[in-house]
């Protein structure tokens, strides 16, 4: 299913705050707020039924199916990447939503790119995602970009979402930094 089998049904119940209930200040175009995303656990709970789609949790950082469409635009925004406690414990940006006067609902993400760090090295067994509206995409490594959000609604918000294998508390906690997302749509 995904990297996150093995932490059982307890992770995909962890409570987080509702998609709607972490907005980040945005944009306002034509008076209609950017599409919210889902949460981590929200998304993982769709497991008997996963959505159709590239990249639904999966890695997938290759061109998107049947070649990519002209970009007419592109915006980028970061936000604080979370700090990590414990591990076996989903942790949650705040949304990232798209700024600029150019995206509209209408508009469909082509690509995709991200980078998020943290103030010091991640432990073995960290596993990051970003997730908009409609799935989650498994991140390969601390920055790159993907074509999983092709096709879906531009106007749409984005979160990080990261978790460290095992349980039990970090010594110290991982200090997070910045998350960005660059996103091409057209």
């Amino acid at each position: 299913m995904s990297d996150l089998a093995g932490f059982g049904s307890g992770l995909r119940r962890l409570l987080f705050c509702g998609a709607a209930g972490w907005l980040a200040p945005a944009a306002v175009f034509a008076g209609e707020p950017p599409v919210a995303a889902i949460s981590l656990s929200t998304y993982m709970g769709r497991a008997e039924n996963p959505p159709a789609g590239p990249g639904a949790v999966r890695l997938d950082s290759g061109a998107a199916a049947g070649g990519q469409g002209r970009v007419a635009g592109s915006w980028s925004a970061s936000v604080s990447t979370p700090a990590l406690f414990y591990r076996g414990v989903a942790y949650q940006s705040v949304q990232v939503a798209p700024v600029g006067s150019g995206v509209s609902s209408g508009s469909r993400t082509r690509r995709v790119g991200w980078r998020y760090s943290f103030l010091t090295a991640p432990p073995a067994g960290i596993h990051a995602y970003l997730c908009n509206y409609a799935r989650c995409a498994a991140l390969s490594g601390a920055s790159g970009s993907t074509a999983a959000f092709d096709g879906d609604n531009g106007w749409s918000n984005f979160v990080f979402a990261f978790v460290i294998g095992g349980r039990g508390a970090l010594a110290p906690a991982l200090q997070g930094a910045a998350s960005q997302v660059m996103v091409s749509y057209e």
